[in-house]
């Protein structure tokens, strides 16, 4: 990272901090002013639809935390090269790319502490009209970022890249494979079987870590609409109809951990013994269970039912990741 890269990257890291304490400041000077069955939760019209204890209201200041330490986590190990990311360019290409991924991983962190900013505000004053349009424009203004260093990286890839082979010499279709390996992977280079294995092993545990931290938070207010405490201990599940315990929320990682702790095992093994499609397989896989592990976990824990359709994306994607493997590996 440059120099002006890294005071730009702790700079945005105060923020961060100084947002938590902010928001924790905030609301202990409110505590006292709180009815003891406050507006916790929000609909999508900006009024309450949840009300429970108060000590409900710590929730954004745990979430916070563990986002801060996420992005302070990942700043770190992206800062050091602490993973291969299978970057071909030169090292001022290296350097930008580097900078813009710490950079914009601090932006979405502060846009999700902001967030919870927003959320102590309108817990503390009991006043949710605030959320209606604060947390939305905030989103958007993330994801417009995020993209922008998406396209700013390709850039640089693509201006930046090393010269490993000459490309006047190939043939037009040689060419046009280039391009569009270019426009869909942000590299005109034949990737490298195995160069993500380290980044994917990462992702792929800290999306189940942060998951299930968030789940044993929120597991405790389910059923959110039961008011009245009919169905202490239990949950809704919207797939059945009907309430049952509440560890079952837990079930997508339950059924996925063990499969992405095998695809662990074999993709280690198979890096060691050189079958690097084999590592790729499993890779994929694990990444695979993990998304949809912590995609399904939410839809638990919103009450919502798990549909049909996502049952079957899973299902196309580990089929058609298998099947490039087997074409990959007879080949």
């Amino acid at each position: 990272m440059s120099k002006t890269a890294k005071i730009i990257h702790r700079i945005l890291q105060v923020l961060l901090l100084g947002g938590l304490v902010c928001e924790f400041v905030f609301f202990l000077m409110h505590w006292g002013s709180l009815p003891e069955q406050p507006g916790i939760h929000f609909d999508h019209d900006g009024n309450f639809d949840v009300y429970a204890s108060k000590i409900y209201g710590f929730y954004p200041h745990l979430i916070s935390l563990i986002v801060i330490a996420a992005d302070i986590v990942l700043t770190w190990i992206v800062a050091k090269e602490k993973l291969k990311l299978g970057l071909k360019v030169n090292e001022k290409g290296k350097r930008l790319i580097i900078s813009s991924i710490v950079i914009t991983l601090d932006i979405a962190a502060i846009a999700v502490v902001l967030c919870f900013c927003f959320w102590v505000y309108a817990v503390s004053k009991q006043s949710p009209k605030i959320m209606d349009n604060g947390p939305m424009i905030i989103f958007e203004c993330t994801v417009h970022i995020v993209l922008a260093a998406v396209i700013f990286q390709c850039i640089v890839n693509r201006m930046c890249r090393e010269k490993t082979e000459s490309v006047t010499d190939l043939t037009p279709g040689e060419k046009r494979k280039r391009n569009l390996r270019f426009l869909l992977t942000g590299s005109a280079e034949k990737p490298e079987p195995g160069k993500h294995h380290g980044l994917i092993r990462v992702a792929s545990w800290l999306i189940v870590g942060m998951m299930l931290a968030i789940m044993s938070f929120v597991i405790e207010r389910l059923p959110h609409d039961d008011i009245a405490d009919n169905y202490h201990g239990l949950a809704y599940f919207a797939n059945f109809g009907d309430y049952y315990a509440k560890w079952l929320v837990f079930l997508p990682f339950i059924v996925m951990v063990p499969f992405m702790a095998l695809f662990e095992f074999i993709g280690i093994r198979s890096m060691k013994k050189g079958r690097l499609h084999l590592t790729v397989l499993a890779d994929r896989l694990k990444m695979i269970f993990a998304v949809f592990g912590g995609w399904w976990e939410i839809i638990l824990g919103s009450e919502q039912p798990i549909s049909i359709v996502s049952v079957c994306i899973f299902a196309l994607l580990c089929i058609m990741t298998y099947i490039s493997y087997f074409i990959k590996n007879r080949n």
